[in-house]
């Protein structure tokens, strides 16, 4: 077996297999669907990686053809079904295809293991799925400047952090165009916003900080990232896939696999350019799985509440103090966060910022529920209207 086929180096698990094994039960052995992780996507245009799953249990039967298929789509069955966006694949999915079409389609997609997600752009109430089954994120800032290191913005990925089910790491890049009381000032907003996160100022260009970041991360482990354009998530791809090798980064590029293409600048706005137009998964010669996304100019929150622990452990530590269990922290008799707050002990600006999100949250889940609730009065409307025209067809 290739070693670049191994199913275990582009993040195949057991429970991936036990999920594969029940869908292949319920078709009742009718195809002979084979697992393929995506590592590309362009709109509903999809880059598979087939491992080769020769000698491995279940696959006696199954025809193998390992390797790298582009351009592929769903089938109509697939598209059929899917009710939502979030439905269709995400980079980082593991899919199911059929190795015996002429043209590779998608079939089904297997139960996430995790998944980034935030509210789609606009006014629509939908799940823009960024990444799946990720077991780190990297919330990338930068240090040159503008607006690239904002802790709004950072209380807002450590959110979307925990509604993905994803350890989070906060990556300080460019620190090569920072001083040190920059630096310092950065990792001390970091630590007091999330004093359990690990957090490290890097420079994808100087190589500064890498082993530092490497030490996180294990071989078949999947890394996603998050960051606004011009923070440097191409260049810290770049990076990671020369870190230890001998290589010169700046020529990772000119490699047949080669890794991200790195943007330009603005330097009248510090405001990067939009490098990564889709998202792409990369093995990098460590064995580390690194997803490189677009920019992000918008980030919704999309998850439940439990989620506003993750950017707020203070104020979750002090709610378990609160008389209500469902107290909202803006009023109510008994409430250990506003008693902090009074005291001086929890900072007003994190105060107001979480009160901020929990109301985005709390919106987000009133639009889900109206959703739910047309969704579900339109399904019944249909099954009225197949039981009329049933009814009028008999004799």
């Amino acid at each position: 077996m290739s070693n670049n086929f191994i199913p275990e180096t582009w993040g195949w698990k057991g429970e991936f297999h036990a999920a594969w094994a029940a869908m292949i039960e319920e078709e009742g052995g009718r195809r002979p669907l084979v697992p393929a992780r995506v590592i590309g996507r362009e709109y509903h245009s999809y880059r598979l990686l087939r491992p080769d799953f020769s000698g491995r249990p279940g696959f006696e039967a199954v025809p193998e053809s390992p390797g790298i298929y582009e351009d592929v789509k769903v089938s109509g069955r697939f598209e059929h079904a899917a009710r939502t966006p979030a439905d269709y694949p995400a980079t980082g999915d593991w899919v199911l295809t059929d190795p015996t079409e002429a043209a590779l389609r998608v079939h089904a997609v297997l139960p996430r293991r995790s998944s980034l997600s935030r509210g789609s752009a606009g006014d629509k109430t939908e799940e823009q799925v960024l990444a799946a089954n990720i077991d780190t994120l990297f919330l990338v800032f930068a240090l040159d400047g503008g607006r690239n290191f904002l802790v709004r913005l950072l209380e807002r990925g450590l959110v979307i952090a925990r509604n993905a089910g994803a350890a989070p790491c906060v990556v300080l890049n460019k620190a090569d165009l920072a001083d040190r009381d920059r630096r310092e000032e950065a990792l001390a907003e970091v630590a007091r916003i999330a004093p359990t996160v690990p957090a490290v100022a890097l420079s994808a260009m100087t190589g500064e900080g890498l082993a530092e970041l490497s030490a996180y991360l294990s071989p078949g482990e999947t890394v996603g990232m998050l960051g606004k354009s011009g923070v440097g998530k191409s260049a810290l791809v770049n990076a990671l896939g020369a870190w230890g090798t001998g290589r010169d980064a700046s020529t990772q590029g000119e490699r047949t696999s080669a890794l991200a293409r790195e943007g330009r600048v603005r330097e009248d706005d510090l405001r990067g350019r939009h490098t990564t137009t889709s998202s792409r998964l990369y093995r990098l010669d460590s064995g580390i799985l690194l997803i490189d996304s677009p920019g992000i100019r918008e980030l919704k929150i999309w998850g439940d509440a439990d989620g506003l622990a993750g950017g707020f452990p203070e104020i979750a530590e002090l709610a378990e103090a609160c008389r209500f269990s469902d107290c909202t922290h803006s009023g109510e008799t008994g409430c250990a966060v506003l008693e902090a707050l009074n005291a001086g002990t929890l900072e007003t600006e994190r105060y107001l910022a979480f009160l901020e999100l929990a109301k985005e949250q709390a919106w987000l889940e009133r639009r889900q529920n109206e959703g739910a609730a047309r969704a579900e009065k339109l399904k019944w409307k249909q099954i009225s209207k197949l039981q009329k025209e049933v009814s009028k067809s008999r004799p």
